[in-house]
């Protein structure tokens, strides 16, 4: 298949449906020692991705699809200094250098697109309803949530603003954080070729408010980057590809239909272990194949009630059928957050979080 072509393919019809446009530019409004804040709650994927065509610019093999969930929250705070060479990041109240490696990188294409000198020094914190926990996208707040604030600083509060702006450098941070910068569901548009400016992802037509779901959190000592890596040297990689943009055109020509998208996640985490399995990775722990076997039992004799996962144990089942999702919790003693749609927690904690980083960061 010509991945290219068929991504080509899927842009089309974005643009066709008005989805999809050119990003805006914006003049920068530099102003030394200002501090911005952004937020961001995690997603979850319906038709995924894994492993980049390009992992320089993070431009992945296929688009994805996800919808936010409240399972935690990100804020993230950016101060700007015309001092040079001197970026920090400041995690959970301490200094994260193994996350400065994460972000010299894409600070160094930030620097590079606009022209802009200088250090910025960010302030993140991170607000979880749960301990340890493996693939449940804490990553992709993260990364949306310090796109947001350095796009603030950078350029103003419009382009803060502009969801698909943020998303196209949330996306140098982390691939699925370029579709949590999107309030709300989310395709992301990545594939072969992509030009780097055009890669980032737009709000869809569809309407995840119908789901019922919960999270059942797990965690694993498994590095996501060890899954990018690992997933294209699978013998079974192509076929997994060449079943996604499939997918995805039938996914994008129904509407984006909620029902489908839910059966596509859970075709997508069993596709997704197969192929990790191949190359001998095995991201699932015997408390959550337990809880799959269970789950495969229930749904055996009810329609309708779908599981998902990412690169980690923590699973996620759901049904717009509020009573049938409650039927199988009923059924597993396994810890489990139930989740929402609009949440409302950052309102809670901006102000309190703007306080504490605004403390910290002027006294750097």
């Amino acid at each position: 298949m010509d991945y290219k072509f068929e991504g080509e393919n899927i842009k089309r019809k974005l643009i066709e449906k008005g989805l999809y446009r050119k990003l805006e530019n914006y003049n920068s409004e530099l102003e030394p020692d200002k501090i911005s804040i952004g937020y961001s709650y995690p997603i979850k994927a319906f038709e995924k991705f894994l492993g980049y065509y390009d992992d320089y610019y993070k431009i992945a093999y296929n688009s994805s699809i996800s919808f936010n969930t409240d399972f935690s929250l990100v804020y993230s705070a950016c101060m700007y200094t015309k001092r040079e060479n001197s970026d920090s990041v400041i995690l959970d109240g301490k200094q994260a250098d193994r996350y400065i490696e994460r972000y010299r990188k894409p600070l160094e294409i930030f620097r590079k697109n606009t022209g802009v000198r200088g250090s910025f020094k960010f302030y993140i914190k991170r607000y979880r309803k749960y301990d340890e926990a493996k693939g449940l996208s804490e990553s992709s707040a993260v990364a949306s949530a310090v796109s947001r604030c350095l796009i603030k600083n950078v350029f103003g509060h419009k382009a803060g603003g502009d969801d698909n702006f943020v998303s196209r450098y949330a996306r140098l941070v982390s691939g699925s954080g370029t579709r949590a910068a999107i309030n709300g569901p989310s395709i992301w548009l990545s594939y072969p070729g992509i030009m780097e400016e055009d890669s980032f992802a737009v709000k869809i037509p569809t309407y995840p408010e119908k789901i019922n779901y919960a999270i059942f959190p797990k965690n694993i000592d498994y590095q996501t980057s060890d899954a990018h890596s690992e997933v294209v040297k699978s013998p079974f990689y192509d076929s997994w590809l060449d079943r996604k943009y499939r997918r995805i055109n039938e996914i994008i020509d129904e509407d984006f239909n909620i029902e489908d998208l839910m059966r596509r996640a859970m075709e997508e985490m069993f596709d997704l272990n197969s192929v990790l399995m191949s190359r001998g990775n095995v991201i699932q722990t015997p408390e959550s194949i337990s809880l799959l076997k269970n789950f495969i039992k229930f749904s055996k004799k009810n329609a309708g009630i779908y599981i998902t996962g990412d690169t980690g144990p923590s699973l996620m089942v759901m049904s717009s059928d509020k009573s049938l999702l409650n039927e199988f919790l009923e059924s597993v003693d396994d810890p489990r957050i139930i989740g929402s749609h609009h949440p409302t927690e950052h309102k809670q904690k901006e102000m309190e979080f703007y306080n504490e980083s605004k403390e910290y960061l002027e006294s750097l």
